[in-house]
């Protein structure tokens, strides 16, 4: 998302945050790789410490992220704390197809499909079964409805959801 943005926007800077070292080592490079590292820099922490005053930033973009929060609530007030007045949150996560053909064949996908084929490249088995296993655990719990209420619980008013490849993905934009 981060490329994206700095690739979109002719004056912006852009500050990616991860917890894990290796994540932001393979951001450098991909920084790097598109000549990006005066809009964009990338810091080592965690969602439920941010290290910046309070009203410093005008959107903050969660990209498949937010299902590895260790702490949702402590992480909500971060980023609203963060955001300036009428600062943007968006949320890009995985979710799970209502449609019932469509849940079947994702299901069979992500159960059988994507391991195997992630095992054989990557020859991580865990990282793929733990994908699967987060996407049910973080959609049986923030889904829909009660991402909303969640927004709604951390004073954010919600101005935009969308579902996205029939459920796969779902879009929460929100303000401050």
């Amino acid at each position: 998302m981060a490329i994206l943005l700095a690739k979109r926007f002719d004056d912006i800077n852009v500050i990616g945050l991860d917890p894990s070292d290796k994540m932001l080592k393979i951001a450098k490079k991909k920084i790097k790789n598109n000549f990006l590292e005066k809009k964009i820099q990338v810091i080592q922490g965690y969602s439920q410490n941010i290290p910046f005053g309070n009203n410093t930033f005008d959107i903050v973009t969660i990209s498949f992220g937010l299902r590895n929060f260790q702490y949702f609530h402590r992480s909500f007030k971060e980023i609203y704390r963060i955001l300036k007045p009428l600062g943007i949150l968006e949320i890009l996560e995985f979710s799970l197809p209502s449609n019932t053909y469509v849940k079947k064949i994702y299901h069979f996908y992500s159960h059988f499909f994507l391991p195997k084929i992630g095992n054989f490249l990557s020859k991580n088995h865990f990282a793929y079964s733990y994908l699967q296993e987060s996407i049910k655990s973080f959609s049986d719990s923030y889904y829909g409805n009660k991402m909303k209420k969640l927004l709604k619980d951390h004073r954010f008013k919600i101005i935009h959801t969308k579902k996205l490849t029939c459920g796969i993905a779902s879009i929460y934009l929100s303000i401050k």
